[in-house]
């Protein structure tokens, strides 16, 4: 393993859409939700000033607020938010699977947030989180460990939803067992809190 920059394995895309918007799905610092490596948000055909593009497979780093741990990966071309960071792997340098691990971590979080400057809304450029410094294996230890890496994640989106399913079903039994707690379709006698508690 050797250790490199970010800055090293990674570059920040630049693109800006000069002509029609249409057709690009939109992301905002508010689709990207904390701790999720996944984007599965984003809005289509609303109006918006965003011009910043993005491409399939690139990292979108919300730079605005990064204790809220907010980083995607793409899995489509689109629009986002000037408040977020477009990052694109270097493929001869680092794994582009892998890459939305290493930015999707504990760490780079903390980092990005000792650098970012601005009181009410602190905001972390390129130009500071291209410093980070991680510990990187050759390219066959990135294929073990990205293959690995996304098995964890799929296996995490199944229980996921299991956990989800789980929680219908119960709702679903509830319901059957005792009725609607909000109608009383099966007219259980009812009281005040204040007389059982």
């Amino acid at each position: 393993m050797s250790k490199v920059l970010l800055g090293d394995v990674a570059k920040e895309r630049r693109e800006v859409c000069k002509g029609s918007k249409e057709g690009y799905p939109i992301v905002g610092l508010e689709h990207l939700i904390p701790e999720e490596i996944s984007l599965t948000l984003w809005d289509e055909e609303k109006e918006n000033t965003f011009t910043k593009l993005f491409h399939e497979g690139d990292i979108l780093f919300g730079r605005r607020r990064a204790y809220l741990k907010k980083a995607s990966l793409a899995p489509f071309d689109g629009i986002c938010s000037g408040d977020i960071t477009v990052i694109e792997a270097i493929p001869e340098k680092i794994l582009p699977e892998l890459l939305p691990f290493i930015i999707q971590n504990e760490a780079l979080f903390d980092f990005a947030v000792g650098k970012s400057a601005g009181s009410l809304s602190p905001r972390v450029k390129w130009e500071n989180l291209k410093n980070y410094e991680f510990e990187l294996p050759n390219m066959d230890k990135q294929r073990e460990l990205s293959k690995l890496l996304w098995a964890m994640e799929g296996t995490k989106k199944t229980y996921k939803k299991l956990i989800e399913k789980t929680d219908e079903l119960v709702k679903s039994q509830f319901i059957e067992l005792f009725g609607n707690p909000i109608t009383n379709d099966k007219d259980w006698p009812t009281m005040k809190m204040k007389k059982v508690a």
